[in-house]
């Protein structure tokens, strides 16, 4: 069915004859958006393609609008605003700055609309009604858009905001739509300012939006994400993974070692994008759109050691490791792999099977912090991915990974080390830490083989066999003292 046959379905002949030069813009889980020519005016065409939402409130908002030309039943005519969605643009501070202006602008319409029902999607725990009570009560309700998202706001070179696409508009404490900011990874310290808002209010207020985001995907959207609508991604040897508009939706794979801590422990560490949704099934979460990362860059790489310094500080508590539980799994797979084998002799093979039994579980730990996993953000943040194989582990191992993947030299090494230590004062010994390294580049190698028996692990064996000695050592210290 092409766009024409598609609308001659869904709107009145005497709409559809006023149309001209239709292109498809983007499909929502509620609505098409074409963008079109109507009566020589550029316009947005949006269209229902869903029953889940009430048109009549919408309809009450639609004559405070500029720029609408034709509204009934859901179906939309307005004039075209030139602009890219948020996704498509760096969130700087200025960008950040004109958004929230439009949002408090919005804010201010003064119109009569019924109130946000935060039990719409179920009643949620005790924790969540005494903080809707208290949230419903705490500021006068004001005209929020209720569902902004990267999508929904439009901005051009000028810096000048539109919002699009108001099913949900409703009377909503202000707080509704600030935390909707904080989901697109705006800045917390702006948001907090420009809205005048408590480090106490704000943890309770992105509690109830986060929960009332939860449910709405338990109870509705779940079913809606994998449609034909979705683009897959290939990267990751484990999962399947797609994108949905601004979306990112993990079909998990298990295989024993993954998936065994709730990925929602991360969330408001600010270190990776927060969960939406998960079950058993699937992770729901905001597509991070990422910008071109220069590791080379030292700022970068301080940034870096500054949001793993923050994960290894959380008071998160996740499972005991099981690297030498892979580590033996991974050999037993790759007992056929010549080149491998070669390249690791049996006993060196064994020291490091032997010293990863040693392995404090003292900190959360990501596991599998390759290059592929550290992402940059659009606001210039520096976003961690894939935590399926996260555990609690050693302080080093981590630092080990990604300081191998990237083959630092050993002052870059210490620069990164030192600003770490400088956010978590913790005690650092590099006798310890150059063990682990060779167990850390050993199990990377063994592990990847295992998916990719080409894969090229000729700059890590050096990290593993100049570091063996420290194994010996490794070994010595903590089988001597039993720890």
């Amino acid at each position: 069915m092409n766009e024409y046959e598609f609308l001659e379905s869904r709107i009145e002949k005497d709409l559809l004859n006023k149309l001209s030069n239709i292109k498809f813009y983007y499909k929502g889980f509620h609505n098409y958006t074409f963008k079109v020519d109507y009566e020589g005016k550029t316009c947005q065409l949006r269209v229902p393609i869903s029953n889940l939402v009430d048109h009549q409130v919408e309809s009450l908002f639609m004559d405070k609008l500029p720029g609408v030309y034709y509204y009934k039943k859901g179906v939309l005519v307005r004039k075209w605003f030139e602009g890219k969605t948020l996704e498509k643009v760096n969130l700087t501070l200025k960008v950040q700055k004109a958004v929230i202006d439009k949002i408090k602008e919005f804010h201010k319409i003064e119109i009569d609309l019924p109130a946000i029902d935060l039990f719409y999607y179920g009643k949620g725990s005790k924790k969540y009604q005494t903080y809707v009570e208290k949230y419903n009560n705490d500021a006068p309700l004001v005209t929020c858009h209720c569902d902004l998202n990267l999508k929904n706001i439009l901005i051009n070179e000028k810096n000048e905001v539109e919002l699009i696409d108001f099913e949900w508009v409703r009377k909503a404490n202000p707080l509704f739509d600030a935390m909707s900011l904080i989901h697109m990874n705006f800045d917390s310290n702006l948001v907090k300012k420009e809205f005048k808002i408590s480090q106490n209010r704000y943890k309770e207020a992105l509690y109830v939006c986060n929960e009332f985001s939860r449910m709405s995907y338990e109870h509705i959207y779940k079913d809606l994400l994998l449609d034909d609508n979705k683009t897959q991604l290939h990267e990751g040897y484990t999962n399947l993974s797609y994108v949905k508009n601004d979306l990112f939706i993990q079909k998990k794979q298990k295989n024993g070692f993954n998936h065994l801590n709730k990925l929602e422990k991360f969330s408001n560490l600010d270190i990776t994008e927060n969960v939406i949704y998960e079950d058993d099934e699937v992770i729901v979460r905001h597509f991070i759109n990422k910008i071109p990362i220069d590791f080379q860059n030292s700022h970068i790489r301080l940034k870096i050691a500054q949001k793993l310094a923050t994960l290894h500080s959380s008071k998160i508590k996740l499972i005991k490791n099981q690297i030498a539980k892979r580590i033996k799994f991974y050999y037993k797979e790759n007992k056929g792999h010549e080149l491998f084998n070669k390249t690791f002799s049996a006993e060196v093979k064994s020291k490091i099977l032997e010293a990863a039994k040693l392995l404090k579980n003292e900190i959360p730990s990501h596991n599998d912090l390759n290059r592929e996993n550290i992402l940059l953000a659009n606001n210039n943040e520096i976003m961690f991915i894939d935590f399926e194989y996260s555990s609690q582990n050693s302080k080093y191992f981590d630092i080990a990974y990604h300081c191998s993947d990237l083959d630092y030299t050993i002052d870059d090494e210490k620069m990164f080390i030192n600003e770490y230590l400088k956010r978590t004062k913790f005690d650092f010994d590099y006798d310890d830490y150059y063990a682990t390294k060779a167990i850390v580049c050993l199990y990377g190698i063994s592990w990847s083989l295992t998916y990719n028996p080409d894969f090229d692990f000729t700059w890590l064996v050096k990290h593993v066999l100049n570091n063996i000695n420290y194994v010996d050592k490794f070994l010595q210290k903590y089988c001597k003292t039993g720890k």
